[in-house]
């Protein structure tokens, strides 16, 4: 009796053992895939504010190639349109929300007008700015882009917001 028992016991303690085990492991296992998304997230962070960076100053346009898509000439071209336009640009991270290689960022943009922005290079809004004779005026705005990013480029997916208020408001257009 006492040997049966004894292997009763014995058989509790492994199968407690054996179910302590895989709780451990599926546990390893939930903390292992946190710190990969954790990883990936630092990644995106660091990815837009290294191109944010790189934005900045008159050779914007070899410095950012690193991040855009191969087939980027179109971008590169608009973009170019864009900053003779909008001179001394410049972008501040007011808010950065990351989910893995997904990012919504808030911008605080900062440009000098200093030549109308072509209708057809623009987007939606920018016909209303076009109707103001460039002065090399201030202008400030808040733009909200969404972006992925996938194997250190930006992917497929992209969408912006622009406030067009605060570049009116600084023409003197509305206030």
């Amino acid at each position: 009796m006492k040997n049966k028992l004894l292997l009763f016991i014995v058989m509790v303690l492994a199968s407690c053992a054996e179910t302590h085990t895989a709780e451990n492991q599926k546990l390893k296992a939930a903390v292992a895939e946190h710190e990969a998304m954790a990883q990936t997230e630092a990644h995106t962070k660091t990815f837009i504010e290294g191109y944010l960076n790189d934005l900045k100053g008159p050779d914007w346009n070899t410095k950012i190639l690193k991040y855009l898509p191969a087939d980027s000439e179109a971008f590169l071209k608009e973009h170019t349109v864009f900053r003779e336009s909008y001179t001394n640009y410049s972008s501040t991270i007011k808010h950065m929300a990351v989910d893995g290689q997904e990012c919504i960022v808030w911008l605080g943009i900062t440009a000098n007008y200093g030549a109308t922005y072509p209708i057809e290079s623009g987007s939606y809004g920018d016909e209303a700015i076009a109707a103001f004779e460039p002065k090399n005026q201030e202008l400030s705005w808040d733009e909200v882009w969404y972006f992925d990013v996938v194997d250190g480029r930006f992917g497929e997916k992209w969408g912006m917001l622009k406030d067009f208020t605060g570049i009116l408001e600084d023409l003197e257009a509305v206030k």
